[in-house]
């Protein structure tokens, strides 16, 4: 599979917005987070030099949030469009950050399915609170 990361601009902007209300609404809510259209819009701008938009061979399929320190990732937003889910993507794109450092760190909504993604991808609990899990890898 033909990954390829390219960092995200101002002209994405409406694309991430349609995505991150695609991909997390049903997931926020469920655990009783209830964010107006502002808060989304916060939230998307927070470290907005972080986004990479995903292209899988050619194909605009997503965005990945994370900065990178060293042999540390922290991965804040994974965001597969719906329509690709369940097509081996997210695996992808977690094993391709796995070969640039030794720990990745993440927090998950407890409700998320994407949790048993990360645990079959060999993330561990390391804390949790109100509404997500701490999440761990670390290189073997």
């Amino acid at each position: 599979m033909a990954l390829e990361f390219i960092q995200a601009t101002e002209g994405d902007k409406s694309f991430l917005m349609a995505l991150r209300l695609a991909t997390m609404v049903e997931h926020l809510e469920r655990e009783g987070i209830y964010l107006t259209e502002h808060q989304h819009n916060i939230r998307l701008m927070d470290n907005f030099v972080a986004y990479q938009l995903i292209y899988a061979n050619k194909k605009l399929i997503g965005a990945v949030k994370f900065t990178q320190k060293s042999a540390e990732i922290e991965l804040m937003q994974l965001q597969i469009a719906p329509e690709y889910q369940g097509k081996g993507y997210g695996s992808a794109v977690i094993n391709r950050l796995k070969t640039r450092v030794a720990k990745i760190k993440l927090t998950v909504l407890k409700h998320n399915p994407a949790f048993h993604l990360y645990q079959q991808l060999g993330f561990v609990v390391t804390g949790d609170d109100q509404f997500e899990y701490h999440m761990q890898w670390n290189e073997n």
